[in-house]
């Protein structure tokens, strides 16, 4: 059976972290085998969007060398754009040393690409802080932070990716063409360590150049189906804490999620925004997309008090998505809790690592034997030049001894007694039950199982009752209350 229904996604590694071109050209054949996740519109040959994540070759770029990558709307590149970007380079102690406009065909555009296509350009900086010893890690906050301030100074500017270690390619072009496209794909002097590719299925936005996939550290597969309440609570933290991180002043961070942007483009800033802050990329991603933990009784007591630990930081981004991220060393995939959406890998017996939505996306023939293998509900598995391909039992182990989680947990949750329960119910409980408008249904479907099992019971069936103000007859104060808020946000 064809499988057409969610976004193709998927990466292709060496294990020993050897760069090749071969890698990167393994990579645009996964590409053009997960085409078929995509539709394309009237003119056959505008996608829904696709793109390709690498390290930067830095035989194209020279070493040492970061890059932005730039959509341009409006005027396109002009005087002005150029003074802002020099200005926000300044301002992280970055200059600019040149203006390049990648080699582009626009004969395998359809026509619906090409009348919405951007200016394409990339920016080519250097860090200008001489005589200090800034590690990478410094040099990547100072490119996050020149992202930040390119977007807040130039509002018809999209930054595709801005970074010392990692370069986006993507667009409306049909998977199988993205190489003839960018031009610098096809180069035989652009190598990689790795390539993460992704096929996007438009699904609740509309396809345009800068919803295309992959973002800064990640692809998706998926919805975020508690995108909402993510966002509120994200928009609640009164204090990042970024100061502190190392990462500059707290106002550069505001917003931190676009509200243009998809639930895809706003995990990614989130995720960006801890990795940045000093946190390994795998442990950025347990923390926000954690495996089921709270009743897996055979789980290691010190992941599980990584899990309980990092739950008073951060709500999970909940939903059926597969993912594949990057923090420009090393990549990695990692597959939901709820496990709806597939990952499947093979590791070649020469060290190609490959995971994608599918299996057959990249063909192995001529790596020795290769072993096969799925990602099961949260697990996550790493490729890394240090340590080689980490799976998913050894990747969380490392997790749990990196600190006491479980400790700090033990002793910095507050724990709330339940209080003392009612012997004897009152005379005239069933009149206060009617009073506060409590039916037979709440108190077998909802009480009884929380006064039980302890937990709140969950239901997928919907609610056909009538909204308050038209029912037939008088409801609960609090039922008004929800009919008022679900005539403004009627799909919340």
């Amino acid at each position: 059976m064809r499988e057409l229904d969610a976004c193709g996604i998927g990466f292709v590694a060496d294990a020993h972290g050897r760069s090749s071109h071969g890698v990167v050209a393994a990579g645009l054949g996964g590409l053009a085998g997960v085409r078929h996740r995509g539709a394309v519109a009237s003119d056959e040959r505008t996608s829904d969007g696709c793109g390709v994540l690498t390290p930067i070759p830095a035989a194209l770029f020279g070493e040492g060398v970061g890059v932005a990558m730039l959509f341009v709307r409006g005027d396109g590149v002009g005087d002005e754009l150029r003074r802002a970007v020099a200005a926000a380079a300044a301002a992280e102690h970055l200059a600019v040393v040149d203006w390049r406009t990648p080699p582009t065909d626009h004969d395998v555009l359809g026509e619906l690409a090409e009348w919405s296509r951007p200016s394409i350009v990339e920016v080519l900086f250097r860090d200008g802080r001489h005589g200090t010893d800034d590690d990478d890690g410094d040099c990547e906050r100072a490119a996050y932070r020149l992202r930040r301030r390119i977007q807040a100074t130039a509002p018809d500017v999209y930054v595709v990716s801005c970074s010392f270690r990692t370069i986006v390619h993507k667009g409306l072009v049909a998977a199988d063409h993205l190489g003839d496209f960018f031009l610098d794909l096809r180069d035989e002097r652009f190598d990689a360590p790795f390539l993460i590719f992704h096929q996007r299925f438009s699904t609740n936005t509309l396809p345009t150049w800068e919803r295309c996939q992959p973002f800064r550290t990640l692809c998706h597969n998926g919805e975020i189906n508690t995108l909402q309440g993510n966002e509120h609570r994200m928009r609640a933290r009164g204090h990042l804490g970024t100061e502190r991180a190392g990462l500059g002043p707290e106002e550069l961070f505001r917003p931190l999620l676009d509200a243009a942007g998809s639930d895809s483009s706003k995990l990614d800033e989130a995720a960006e925004l801890l990795v940045r802050g000093g946190r390994h990329v795998c442990h950025a991603m347990a923390m926000l997309v954690p495996e089921a933990w709270e009743e897996t009784r055979d789980l290691d007591p010190e992941v599980r008090g990584f899990y309980e630990y990092h739950s008073a930081l951060m709500e999970p981004w909940d939903g059926p998505a597969g993912l594949v991220f990057t923090d420009g060393i090393g990549v990695g995939a990692l597959l939901d809790r709820n496990g709806l959406r597939p990952l499947r890998y093979a590791i070649g017996e020469d060290g190609l690592v490959v995971c994608a939505s599918e299996m057959g996306a990249v063909d192995l023939a001529g790596h020795g034997l290769v072993e096969r293998g799925r990602l099961g509900p949260g697990h996550m598995l790493f490729v890394t030049p240090e340590h080689g391909l980490v799976r998913n039992h050894a990747l969380k182990g490392r997790l749990g001894d990196h600190a006491p989680y479980a400790r700090w947990a033990g002793e910095g949750f507050y724990h709330f007694p339940t209080g003392e329960p009612v012997e004897q119910p009152p005379d005239d409980l069933e009149r206060r039950q009617a009073v506060h408008g409590y039916t037979k249904e709440e108190l077998a479907m909802v009480l009884k199982p929380m006064a039980s099992e302890g937990y709140e019971p969950t239901f997928s069936m919907g609610d056909d009752s009538p909204l308050a103000p038209l029912a037939g007859r008088p409801r609960h104060p609090i039922n008004y209350a929800q009919s008022a808020y679900q005539s403004r946000f009627p799909f919340s």
